[in-house]
């Protein structure tokens, strides 16, 4: 098993899998993680790669694997590592039938159009296939009160996360997972939709979208976006 990510999320998953016993033969995160210390003491063989696509194969045919768990990764796998040949499986914060792309602005604009339910989705990647449409796992999802914030409904996501990595990634590794096509959201959210999401918001909605809380400090090109469009309302 390989873990390919950064952050809490992954240390997290490195700690579970290791609890468990799993064979977890290397992770690969980003050179400026700030998960590498706790990786570092977990004593797990670390790959630090700002270019995973260039740098996984060498070590794939040096050390072949089965299954590799993509978990708040911020690099798109190509297609040629995709189909290098282990099964590749992912971690979404959003519910992939209506919230595909980056973790934060799916949050953001699930706020922003007052969705009811929001959640997270473990799914396959697949060469040739966008971004976050492989056959889903399994989903977790959750309920979005009234009052909840960016803060509450992110942290929620990845509480959502850990949940579906502890509860399936044994039958990952086993090769025991079923998974199942859904239909998927038509387009991948980005920052280039922020300002949108903002000027179709209500007042209410788009005040609590942009409440970022503790993830302000994660996340500074959404505040500095959301600071922007501020400006450029009140001018």
């Amino acid at each position: 098993m390989v873990l390919v990510g950064g952050g809490a999320l992954l240390s997290h998953a490195v700690g579970h899998a290791l609890a468990l016993g799993l064979p977890l033969a290397l992770v690969c995160c980003p050179v400026d993680d700030p998960a590498l210390p706790r990786l570092a003491r977990l004593g797990v063989t670390v790959l630090s790669s700002d270019d995973p696509n260039a740098d996984l194969p060498p070590r794939f045919a040096a050390q072949p694997c089965d299954a590799v768990f993509s978990i708040n990764n911020r690099f798109l796998l190509s297609d040629a590592l995709l189909a290098s040949g282990p099964r590749f499986y992912n971690i979404h914060n959003g519910l992939v039938q209506r919230y595909r792309g980056l973790a934060e602005i799916c949050t953001f604009a699930a706020i922003c159009r007052g969705e009811a339910e929001y959640g997270a989705t473990l799914h396959r990647l697949l060469p040739g296939q966008k971004v976050d449409t492989g056959p889903v796992v399994a989903q977790q999802a959750f309920a979005v009160a009234a009052e909840d914030d960016f803060a509450v409904v992110f942290g929620r996501g990845i509480e959502a996360c850990k949940r579906l990595y502890e509860q399936h990634v044994a039958a990952i590794v086993a090769g025991d997972a079923v998974s199942t096509t859904v239909e998927h959201a038509g387009k991948a959210f980005g920052y280039k939709d922020v300002a949108r999401l903002c000027a179709e918001a209500s007042p209410e909605r788009r005040r609590r979208a942009s409440r970022l809380g503790p993830y302000r400090a994660f996340f500074p090109a959404l505040a500095a976006q959301l600071a922007d469009v501020d400006r450029h309302a009140a001018a």
